[in-house]
């Protein structure tokens, strides 16, 4: 980008965007999410489409190597969706023998729908277990291979010989001081709108594994060597094919754009910030509502991790006067936006009809009390004080009359 054309786009993006992390929420209203981008990330975008570049190059490319970075690992590879990254990881590690078509793999009973779908598209048999009732995630040590789901911030502490992380909404959690994302054979983020940081739409598999890494550029690029760091010995093996189009992989099309790799750079300037603000707030607003004494619990932060608070999640007690559709309904009365938590549980949701490889190793208390009596409401960096007493009003006068 010229200094003229920098400062051209700089002066027009200020006079309509704030500069910092995104509005303040409306007053009175407790809503799912706030805007964690400003001016520069609209900036960088605006310089991508005059530059003319908008598919993946080199912003991508730049964003993958400053979020590997971050996250403590070697390599990450970006996608157009954490749903993709899942995706793409899960197929890599087949491809690379990792884990052979139809193995097991170990997926909490409650989490998002396609961090249990993808493993079926992947070839391999997924199995519901519950969770646990004090994180809402799956833990414990493990022979089998893992899906560990850090759900809505809260980092999972299950461990196995090949773990895999679906960081996709707990950026910056840690467990024993290492980031999520880091310690598996693999981790998959979104960037999503909603959360900790956004490219609007966008998702990035970490992995400090080369050859897995290699892999999922071909598997995100219609099977091509092109971004491959092995590209040339690929090209040398295959010489009757033209390089430029020689497929080594049973690939998909989940690239990002070049715009969100412009988000991305400036987002990662914002994160430590966003997800310390998180965490602050969720631990201030489990303390206030546990000295309420209501018929409901939320989920503090364990010993030895971190919890980035994506969501708020609640759990009615099983004694509560009124039921889970009557506190949304007195909530969103209120102006506090409710969802269940994530998929609550999977078991039960009508598409596991289509996964005919699915294995439920139930029974399922803990999933089917937050499937019954779970809800979460929305947590963010834009968050403070003034949503805090705005939620437990809201509980007071919705449980207590």
């Amino acid at each position: 980008m010229t200094s003229d054309r920098r400062r051209a786009i700089d002066a027009l993006v200020a006079a309509h965007l704030d500069p910092g992390l995104g509005a303040d929420p409306p007053a009175g209203r407790l809503p799912l999410a706030q805007p964690t981008f400003g001016a520069a990330e609209v900036a960088e975008a605006i310089d991508s489409l005059l530059s003319g570049w908008v598919t993946m190059g080199g912003k991508v490319q730049a964003f993958e190597e400053r979020f590997a970075a971050w996250v403590g690992c070697e390599q990450a590879v970006m996608v157009n969706s954490g749903s993709s990254a899942l995706l793409v990881l899960l197929s890599a590690l087949v491809e690379t023998g990792r884990l052979q078509r139809g193995a097991e793999v170990l997926v909490p009973a409650v989490g998002w729908s396609t961090s249990l779908f993808a493993v079926h598209q992947a070839g391999l048999t997924p199995v519901l277990v519950d969770v646990d009732p004090d994180s809402l995630c799956i833990e414990g040590v493990f022979d089998h291979p893992v899906l560990a789901v850090h759900l809505l911030g809260q980092p999972s502490r299950a461990r196995s010989p090949l773990l895999i992380e679906d960081a996709c909404g707990a950026h910056g959690a840690t467990v024993d001081g290492l980031k999520v994302g880091a310690r598996g054979v693999g981790g998959c983020f979104s960037f999503f709108f909603s959360h900790h940081m956004t490219t609007v739409e966008g998702g990035m598999i970490t992995t400090s594994a080369p050859d897995l890494a290699d892999t999922c550029r071909s598997l995100r690029a219609h099977g091509w060597i092109r971004e491959r760091s092995d590209r040339d010995a690929l090209a040398a093996a295959h010489a009757d094919t033209d390089p430029r189009f020689l497929f080594v992989s049973a690939g998909f099309n989940v690239r990002p754009t070049d715009l969100a790799g412009a988000f991305g750079l400036h987002q990662l300037d914002r994160i430590d910030a966003i997800a310390a603000r998180r965490r602050a707030n969720h631990a201030d607003w489990c303390a206030a509502i546990a000295a309420e004494g209501l018929p409901l619990r939320c989920f503090p932060e364990r010993p030895g991790t971190s919890h980035v608070g994506f969501g708020f999640p609640l759990l009615l007690a099983p004694e509560a006067p009124i039921d889970r559709p009557t506190l949304c309904a007195r909530l969103q009365a209120e102006g506090i936006d409710t969802r269940p938590i994530s998929g609550s549980n999977l078991a039960r949701q009508p598409a596991v009809a289509h996964l005919p490889r699915l294995r439920l190793e139930g029974p399922f208390p803990v999933a089917n009390a937050v499937h019954d009596r779970g809800i979460f409401v929305g947590q963010g960096h834009r968050y403070g004080d003034g949503q805090r007493d705005l939620l437990l009003r809201g509980l007071r006068r919705a449980l207590t009359g």
